[in-house]
């Protein structure tokens, strides 16, 4: 169930608890700047000539289906600002192909990866590709632009050139002025670069990728929400499925694979909710939980105690938690209580600890192709943001929280806020009023009951 200490958090907001203080330095590794690169254009759909050595892009190295995925023909002479022209892309128009694939010719992850890709995570599906999506920032030598875009191909010419890739030689190829990366009419048409136009390229970890209209449209292999999508969210009761929503946020536990799928027969994406922080001992997975790892009662719910982030076993608890939504066919998960560190836990927990225990569920979320919202985590935000997808919220309007969400409405990430003062149900004017705040700052908000039961629903639709 779902609850707030607000008052708590509003007296760390008096105490000196800001943005800067909740931003920690994070250890990333060396990324190699190559410099001097040639770089040549391609795009989803090219046909098959001799300038791309007979070779479509129908398909890309990672994806059977890659133009039916990103939605047509990338056209790069018909456009619409970094859009072709015919049709919105339903993945990021800002592409690149670097000469090296992770995958051999059976589909599963080369020996030695970890050698090669500072990125490496031992734990990713091994017959998914770890360079794709993987963020590149190329600048254009003759203008100084900067663009980010993602590794979605495999080329040009090249397929195993780790040397260059990975470490400090040239590209193999000698074709095109030693071409060594393509890049898409998107990426072509922001650095405004020639057909053969000399670069530096390097990787950046995503959550060093800038705002940008590079991240308008992301890549991912999770569902991602987009910024207007609609919410219902429903966690108690017979579940009302009549609404027109984009998304349905319900419980984890009690839906049945049926009941996804039928959402799903209907259009709808499902968000699978489950209590990362706490112990409810209702739950079916209760009595895992070591007696070391659970800490104080909640305030006025008897059935549920604090839990120790840090232990190892609860963790463990949460990646079966997350591979079950992914059993049960949902596209994504509300991992609940995520701030455990500001609250009266039973454990000495610090705010580097709730950050490193997020950015894992995050993780683990997105090896098991899900998206993952962060949770009323505000304090957090800023620095949360780049591992979240998307992020959801009690009554940020109530209490003046909303700002600390920005960082998502920045990335072109959904916000979706529910509020609970009975005002909204009683009176048009107040509600419609909260209905423009939430419009002005990008905030797609309900009212809903407390009990989250379905028995009424208010959209700022």
């Amino acid at each position: 169930m779902k609850r707030l200490y607000f008052l708590l958090l509003l007296n760390l907001l008096f105490f000196g608890c800001d943005s800067e203080q909740v931003i920690s330095v994070k250890q990333t590794p060396t990324y190699i700047l190559h410099q001097n690169i040639s770089a040549t254009v391609f795009w989803v759909g090219e046909e098959a000539d001799e300038t791309n050595g007979y070779i479509a892009n129908d398909a890309s190295a990672w994806d059977e289906a890659w133009k039916e995925h990103y939605g047509g023909y990338d056209d790069p002479y018909n456009r619409d600002g970094y859009f072709p022209a015919a049709f919105i892309p339903k993945q990021n128009p800002f592409y690149v192909a670097l000469p090296f694939n992770d995958l051999n010719s059976d589909g599963i992850q080369k020996e030695n990866l970890q050698e090669l890709l500072p990125w490496y995570n031992p734990e990713f599906p091994k017959t998914r590709s770890l360079c794709k999506n993987q963020w590149v920032k190329i600048t254009n030598l003759a203008n100084n632009k900067t663009v980010y875009a993602q590794w979605e191909d495999v080329g040009p010419f090249e397929s195993d050139d780790a040397q260059y890739v990975f470490g400090k030689s040239q590209p193999k190829n000698t074709i095109n002025e030693h071409a060594g990366i393509d890049l898409s009419p998107a990426t072509r048409d922001f650095l405004q670069a020639a057909d053969i136009q000399k670069v530096s390229w390097e990787f950046v970890p995503r959550e060093d990728v800038p705002n940008g209209v590079w991240k308008q449209i992301k890549t991912e292999y999770w569902y991602t929400p987009k910024q207007n999508a609609t919410f219902q969210w429903q966690l108690t009761g017979d579940l009302n499925t009549s609404y027109t929503t984009t998304i349905y946020d319900i419980d984890l536990f009690s839906t049945s694979k049926e009941t996804i799928e039928q959402l799903h027969n209907e259009g709808k994406k499902v968000i699978c909710y489950f209590s990362a922080g706490t112990i409810e001992s209702y739950r079916e997975d209760a009595d895992l939980f070591p007696k070391e790892a659970i800490g104080n009662p909640l305030e006025d719910w008897e059935d549920e105690n604090w839990l120790d982030i840090t232990n190892a076993q609860v963790q463990e608890i949460m990646k079966n938690r997350i591979a079950l939504a992914q059993e049960k066919g949902c596209d994504g998960v509300e991992a609940d209580n995520v701030d455990v560190y500001t609250q009266e836990s039973g454990f000495n927990l610090t705010q580097e600890d709730q950050k490193n225990y997020n950015i894992f569920l995050a993780s683990q979320a997105h090896l098991h192709n899900l998206a993952i919202g962060l949770k009323n985590c505000f304090f957090l935000a800023a620095t949360l943001e780049p591992y979240f997808d998307f992020a959801l919220s009690e009554q940020c309007f109530a209490y003046n929280a909303c700002a600390y969400l920005e960082p998502f409405t920045q990335a072109y990430k959904p916000i979706f806020n529910v509020e609970y003062d009975q005002k909204y149900q009683d009176d048009e004017e107040e509600f419609r009023a909260l209905c423009q705040k939430s419009a002005e700052e990008n905030i797609y908000t309900l009212v809903l009951p407390r009990d989250l039961d379905g028995s009424f629903r208010k959209s700022c639709d």
